[in-house]
């Protein structure tokens, strides 16, 4: 047996506690940059990042998507961490590399094999919504020898299109998984009493990929957020995650989707509930007064209007293969048999009692998220390949109690703190607070067990090789590299950091991303910011009226490419309603720069007097039409930038909120960045 824990921390429930229990208070690891480890991760994926920008400017799409898979794929790893949410790194470099994949998504034709199902399925509903019309709902053909009956229209005909033409290498490789995991799928839902035949959801779901983690931060072959997986029964912390087991999860989809059967009396519906919530399915259902798919189809959100049609062209080529082009002989269905383990031990050493390799171990038991089986649970049942019981349980008995412990004990020495504990041992601060269930104190002499693997490797410094951090310089040190916009639009300034400064601050006044400012800064993770450095930042237009002095202009580059910042004054007529905000933001230039130029000392306007504007063409081509639309009661089109809000708009525009929801046909304040907004005079 492994060497016994210290006294304070022996019993069931020794370094797993669920969460929400735990006892983690320290307002130092709600911003986990302190942790080493977390900091080379974000840097890592920032690296990806910049890379997947680089090979946007190149137009190398292969690259580019496969840089913005390996970002995401990192922070899909940094997502387990205890606490990670409260790190609002973690959270904005998230969001930002999400969004600006998705944008790069949208604007280019091709994709490569390497690229996730969840941008699959964003290109496809692109294409849908691009080719929506009246034709595309009429029914062609209805296949009713399935359990549930196939309508062929329009929309499945394009998704079909889609997967024989550029999505065809994704869905090659997905007919060779369903071989892996429909014969288990089937049986679960034999058991459970629901149509066999939505076991091809799972290929629009997930790609068949067991520990796949979407941009929604849902899991596994079934793609559950926890709240929902915790419904039906799947856990999840950092050591697994029941999401991703393809039996467990397939047994709590199951069920998910008799329930929503239950509600709505159809297998369309309750499709579309398991991708919107079952909420936007009846809020469609009021607004169209039908409970007809086709017919109810424009009321929901845009992703789910094309998940019936992904998954009845999934489920018709899955029958038929031959008959649409395919010929892939499916993969062998995966043969397994359960042993148990009540140690923690490594899955290198697991993988070598069972005559395998670690891959098809990992394989088997896709819910082990670590390196090791959980630590503290007694009883774990692992699976190995079928007929390797025997032998697994004969070579586990020869196991050296050495190898079977993951941990190593250290006593806190004065003076210690949790991030120096974690920098000594290359540990997640937050992962040591878990295990220990520790507070804000560390207690003087009291002993406390770090996860370690018993091979020796650090599973935690997970960097490549050429981040900064491995180049030999300081931990913090600037990188060389620096973006611009990639559009070039906006106004550049120079502002000066000031004492108490942090670049949350700096980018919140700015409406900017922090991942944005690193960007154009060349600033890595780990990387303090010092008063009287001068940071570039480029604001969209209007936004440098929130920041006050020490900025001072750069250039503004208007989206006709002139950039002349010192060409020929336009004048524009101040209107009933306007201010400084509205007009800097309507033309693209800066409050203080309105104040200058006009000699201002103050932001009361006058209607019916005028404004020079130093923009030069692309500043008079806006003011002529501007006031060109307004006098023929034409619309203008606004296109959103960061930080904008409907509030924003509504008021730079001097329009109600509602005005822009019912010109818009907006049914949320959700907006994204590059989306156009009408507004009607």
């Amino acid at each position: 047996m492994p060497a016994a824990l210290p006294a304070s921390l022996q019993g069931p429930d020794t370094f797993y506690r669920p969460e929400g229990d735990l006892a983690v208070h320290d307002s130092t690891l709600s911003d986990s940059t302190d942790d080493a480890v977390t900091v080379q991760l974000l840097e890592a994926a920032r690296q990806h990042y910049l890379s997947a920008l680089d090979a946007e400017q190149d137009d190398d799409s292969t690259r580019a998507a496969s840089e913005f898979e390996s970002a995401i794929g990192i922070l899909n790893q940094l997502g387990y961490y205890p606490n990670i949410e409260n790190n609002c790194d973690f959270n904005d470099l998230s969001h930002s590399v999400v969004e600006d994949y998705e944008k790069y998504i949208a604007v280019i034709d091709s994709l490569s094999p390497s690229t996730s199902v969840f941008a699959l399925r964003n290109k496809l509903n692109q294409i849908d919504e691009q080719n929506e019309n009246a034709d595309q709902d009429k029914t062609k053909q209805v296949i009713t020898t399935t359990s549930i009956p196939l309508v062929i229209n329009g929309h499945v005909e394009q998704n079909i299109a889609f997967f024989q033409g550029r999505g065809r290498a994704h869905f090659e490789h997905w007919l060779f998984l369903s071989g892996k995991y429909f014969p288990i799928m089937r049986s679960v839902f034999r058991r459970e009493g629901i149509p066999a035949d939505l076991v091809y959801l799972s290929m629009i779901e997930s790609g068949l990929n067991p520990v796949a983690r979407s941009w929604a931060k849902a899991v596994g072959l079934w793609q559950f957020v926890r709240g929902t997986g915790r419904l039906y029964g799947l856990q999840s912390n950092f050591w697994y995650d029941e999401r991703r087991d393809f039996v467990k999860a397939t047994e709590a989809a199951a069920r998910h989707l008799k329930d929503l059967h239950e509600e709505f009396g159809d297998w369309y519906l309750a499709l579309a509930a398991y991708n919107s919530g079952a909420g936007r399915v009846n809020s469609a259902m009021r607004r169209s007064r039908s409970n007809d798919f086709w017919t109810m189809r424009k009321f929901l959100p845009r992703e789910t209007r094309n998940y019936v049609p992904q998954y009845i062209a999934a489920a018709v080529m899955s029958i038929d293969p031959h008959t649409y082009g395919f010929d892939v002989p499916p993969a062998d269905s995966l043969r397994y048999e359960t042993v148990t383990v009540n140690d923690c031990v490594d899955l290198k050493v697991l993988a070598e009692c069972a005559g395998t390799g670690l891959d098809t171990l990992r394989e088997l038991n896709p819910e082990l998220v670590q390196w090791c089986t959980p630590p503290g649970m007694k009883g774990y049942q692992l699976r190995v390949p079928a007929g390797a019981s025997g032998l697994f349980t004969a070579s586990y008995a020869r196991i050296p109690d050495d190898q079977k412990q993951n941990w190593v004990e250290h006593k806190i020495r004065r003076k210690e703190s949790l991030a120096s504990i974690a920098r000594t041992y290359g540990v997640p601060a937050s992962v040591i607070a878990e295990v220990n269930h520790l507070g804000r104190r560390l207690p003087v002499g009291k002993s406390i067990v770090i996860p370690i693997s018993s091979t020796g490797e650090n599973h935690f410094i997970a960097v490549d090789e050429d981040t900064p951090s491995r180049k030999g310089g300081r931990q913090g040190s600037r990188s060389h590299r620096s973006v611009h916009p990639p559009q070039g639009n906006g106004t550049k300034i120079a502002y000066t950091i000031r004492k108490g400064d942090s670049l949350g601050k700096i980018a919140s006044a700015h409406s900017v991303r922090i991942s944005d400012l690193r960007l154009w800064n060349a600033i890595p993770y780990g990387s303090a910011i010092r008063a009287g450095e001068e940071l570039t930042i480029w604001v969209a237009p209007g936004a440098a009226s929130v920041s006050s002095p020490p900025t001072r202009q750069v250039a503004a580059v208007k989206s006709d490419q002139t950039g002349s910042a010192a060409a020929k004054p336009s004048v524009y007529k101040i209107r009933k309603g306007d201010t400084l905000g509205k007009v800097a933001s309507r033309f693209g230039v800066a409050v203080q720069d309105l104040r200058e130029w006009n000699g201002l000392s103050s932001d009361v306007l006058v209607a019916g007097r005028l404004l020079k504007l130093q923009g030069g063409a692309g500043a008079t081509a806006a003011i002529q039409k501007d006031s060109a639309n307004r006098a023929a009661g034409k619309a203008i089109s606004y296109r959103v930038k960061a930080g904008d809000t409907l509030g924003h708009i509504a008021s730079v525009f001097g329009v109600s909120i509602h005005q822009l929801r019912t010109w818009n046909n907006l049914r949320g304040s959700r907006l994204v960045i590059g989306q156009e907004i009408v507004i009607n005079s």
